[in-house]
């Protein structure tokens, strides 16, 4: 299932990522962690993971149908909760995991990695930038989890421990999860998780929030703001406001489409455009795009002097990611043979669903959106060189929000419709 809505208003970035997990008996097993790997000295560079999780954001965007309305997804969220989950893994799971979302199948390695990348991104933080990466575990307390698996994520991704009962308190601990999440996205994620969502059966709640509010290098002047057509792929108009401004940024122009960097404050990050060519789909471009061709792209951007013309724009995405990842390949995790002892010893634990949930909205000040993720895991019962380019998005278009160290991507969607 998946629900997109559109409307228009200014500017940040959150990312929520549930992981809510249940039990598959009664029986409680003590076995020793025999998967848990030695430590291997330091972690995988920065860059491959970026890269690895930039794969996967091309990867899952290829599976999400295309329409006429906006799209949004934070990959980073995505990708950071079910890093924290393949902690866990083991077998067939860890390898159908570390396959899909192009994780180094060595956990110890991995995980030391990921840290380093996420402090990497909290570096780059400067005036006029917010970032703000919480991680947390919302733990049955009389369940038997492996302190290993609870190091692992305490040690690599900062994460808060919470104990509670999910027995006797199941809306209470719902309320606390919301209001932590709606605390650390600031005031953006209300209400993620509903009633009924948690179960006696709930044993593990795994939670990433990633928020950001990026305020543009140079403004986008109001006074230059103008109505004008939008031209949508069903031959549908539409009126949206469209900013303008006269510029020297990075730019790259080939027969097939433009693309446009446009940074934030400090320099640090930036959104990335991709528009078509005439005649030619956002599909067809999406489809030519993984993580090397990407890269490419942005390496051969250069500063060119042009003028720009960006609507503002609104969007919002609900998908549920499940069937999706099965598609993908990744079905162990969410099957009566998943492996997921890592955190308890036992085979207990599966999958049950994803859930992710996205907003973004784009005006003259700068850039804001918002994503949650809920992974539930339930017991296994059943150009012209004379000429000064123009950058005129006035149809539908890619857009890419990303760190420009790493180059990695924090949220990806297109804009289909940004009608006022």
């Amino acid at each position: 299932m998946m629900m997109t809505r559109l409307t228009v208003n200014p500017v940040f970035i959150i990312a929520i990522t549930l992981m809510i997990m249940t039990n598959n008996c009664t029986h409680r097993t003590h076995e020793a962690d025999n998967g848990q790997q030695e430590a291997a000295g330091e972690g995988i560079p920065e860059a491959t993971i970026s890269e690895g999780n930039n794969q996967f954001a091309f990867d899952i965007l290829g599976e999400l149908p295309h329409e006429n309305e906006n799209l949004v997804i934070s990959p980073f969220s995505i990708s950071t909760a079910i890093a924290m989950t393949y902690a866990g893994a083991r077998e067939g799971t860890l390898e159908q995991m570390a396959d899909i979302m192009h994780f180094d199948s060595d956990q110890d390695r991995f995980h030391r990695g990921y840290s380093n990348y996420l402090q990497s991104l909290s570096d780059l933080i400067e005036e006029d930038i917010r970032l703000n990466i919480a991680n947390s575990l919302w733990a049955q307390e009389d369940y038997h989890f492996l302190d290993s698996f609870f190091e692992i994520v305490q040690e690599n991704y900062d994460s808060e421990t919470f104990q509670v009962n999910y027995k006797t308190n199941r809306e209470e601990i719902r309320k606390d999860i919301n209001q932590w999440v709606y605390d650390e996205t600031r005031e953006k994620i209300e209400d993620l998780i509903a009633p009924g969502v948690l179960t006696r059966d709930t044993r593990l709640v795994l939670v990433n929030a990633i928020h950001f509010w990026g305020a543009w290098m140079k403004e986008f002047d109001p006074e230059l703001t103008r109505e004008n057509r939008f031209f949508m792929e069903n031959n549908d108009t539409v009126a949206a406001d469209f900013m303008s401004r006269e510029d020297t940024l990075p730019y790259y122009e080939d027969e097939r489409l433009q693309a446009l960097e446009i940074p934030y404050t400090g320099g640090n990050f930036s959104m990335m455009m991709v528009l078509p060519g005439e005649g030619i789909t956002a599909a067809e471009i999406e489809a030519t795009l993984d993580a090397q061709s990407f890269a490419s792209l942005t390496d051969s951007m250069e500063e060119t002097a042009l003028k720009a013309f960006i609507p503002k724009f609104e969007g919002e995405t609900k998908v549920d990611l499940e069937d999706i990842f099965r598609n993908m390949g990744m079905e162990l995790p969410f099957s009566r043979d998943a492996d997921f002892s890592g955190m308890t010893g036992d085979l207990e634990l599966v999958i049950d669903k994803v859930i992710h949930q996205a907003m973004i909205e784009v005006e003259e000040e700068g850039t804001e959106a918002a994503a949650a993720t809920a992974v539930v895991i339930i017991r296994k019962t059943a150009i012209d060189p004379d000429e000064t380019p123009v950058f005129r998005a006035n149809r539908p278009f890619l857009f890419y929000i990303k760190d420009n160290i790493n180059q990695s991507i924090l949220f990806a969607g297109r804009v289909m419709n940004p009608e006022k």
